[in-house]
């Protein structure tokens, strides 16, 4: 009994002793640290506008493409700016296609259907 009062006082002397150590720093930020922080901000509202833009030109409509934009985060708006002339504006149909094949074709190898014929089942 004594021994676990002892352990205790000595737990929270030592918690109290290192919790109380903790400090904070502060110190004044001057405008000359500032200006680059605005800046990059402006320069990123002035890409999304732009990414905006492209996206209509390439066939989004305006308020999915305001949407869209809204949603990504800087660092995806700086890899879209890259890419952008690149990137299709809609999901191919080809690639569609081909991933319903894949699926279909695992789903005849593991015996859930049977729509090729030319595929015979681990079944």
């Amino acid at each position: 009994m004594k021994k676990n009062r002892v352990l205790t006082l000595l737990s929270v002397a030592i918690f109290m002793f290192f919790g109380l150590l903790q400090t904070a720093n502060a110190g004044m930020v001057g405008s000359q640290q500032l200006l680059p922080k605005i800046s990059a901000q402006v320069n990123v509202g002035q890409i999304r506008l732009d990414i905006q833009n492209q996206l209509v030109d390439l066939g989004v409509e305006q308020q999915q493409a305001e949407n869209r934009v809204a949603a990504m985060t800087d660092s995806q708006i700086a890899e879209i700016n890259q890419k952008i002339s690149e990137l299709p504006a809609g999901a191919s149909a080809g690639g569609v296609l081909l991933t319903i094949f894949i699926v279909l074709v695992i789903t005849d190898v593991i015996g859930a259907t049977d729509i090729f014929p030319f595929i015979n089942s681990v079944k």
